[in-house]
């Protein structure tokens, strides 16, 4: 089977890099995109129009709206949108869709959002189904988190999930987007955060999920 896990940082696949090596039968490459929707876009693009693969995940840590999601949570992706794409106006944002910019019900979006229906078919944990917001700048101020949380009603933020998302579905192959919540979406304090927690809990996540999807593949 051949798998591609990407991630925005080494940090992120550090772990997951060395539980990868001891599976062997398989084709497991690991690829680092860079941080953000454009370099996360370009590098993944190159890469699935080199290679095919049967399985592409994009891992890594996130922020939560969600207080009641404790930190360390992980979660599997099923919707992703653009948080940021758009036009501010003084005292509001517009999205693309809503200014008629883009149909929103355009391949590969619908209603405005990017749906994985590889979500529910892989979820043999019985994680928690989220929707992520992906914006280019990281919430940080309240009256920003306050709009986006009230205009969106995501439950995570990262800064590559809609853009992975996108380029897959164009692309047509199958995908999978994994997190770990590292921080809650707050005026920004690092030392909340707990990053070594999610980094582990993500990587025995996508360890214990990887192990069962080629358990399950090399029965057949």
């Amino acid at each position: 089977m051949n798998v591609l896990i990407t991630a925005a940082t080494d940090v992120e696949l550090q772990g997951i890099d060395e539980k990868a090596k001891a599976m062997q039968n398989h084709n497991i490459d690991l690829c680092i995109t860079g941080t953000g929707c454009t370099f996360t876009a370009y590098t993944l693009t190159k890469k699935l129009q080199n290679t095919k693969f049967d399985l592409v995940l994009n891992v890594g840590i996130a922020g939560s709206f969600m207080k009641n999601m404790p930190i360390g949570t992980t979660v599997i992706v099923e919707t992703e949108i653009f948080g940021n794409l758009g036009i501010t106006y003084p005292h509001k944002f517009s999205t693309l869709f809503d200014e008629k910019f883009i149909n929103p019900n355009e391949y590969p979006f619908v209603n405005g959002k990017l749906f994985c229906k590889y979500a529910k078919q892989f979820n043999r944990n019985n994680l928690n189904l989220v929707c992520g917001l992906t914006v280019d700048a990281t919430s940080g101020e309240e009256n920003q988190i306050a709009e986006r949380k009230k205009m969106f009603n995501a439950d995570i933020e990262t800064m590559e999930g809609a853009a992975f998302f996108y380029v897959c579905l164009c692309e047509k192959t199958p995908f999978l987007q994994i997190r770990t919540i590292s921080n809650y979406i707050e005026p920004r304090n690092k030392n909340k955060w707990n990053i070594p927690l999610a980094i582990e809990n993500l990587t025995n996540e996508v360890f214990d999920f990887l192990s069962g999807l080629l358990l399950k593949h090399d029965k057949y």
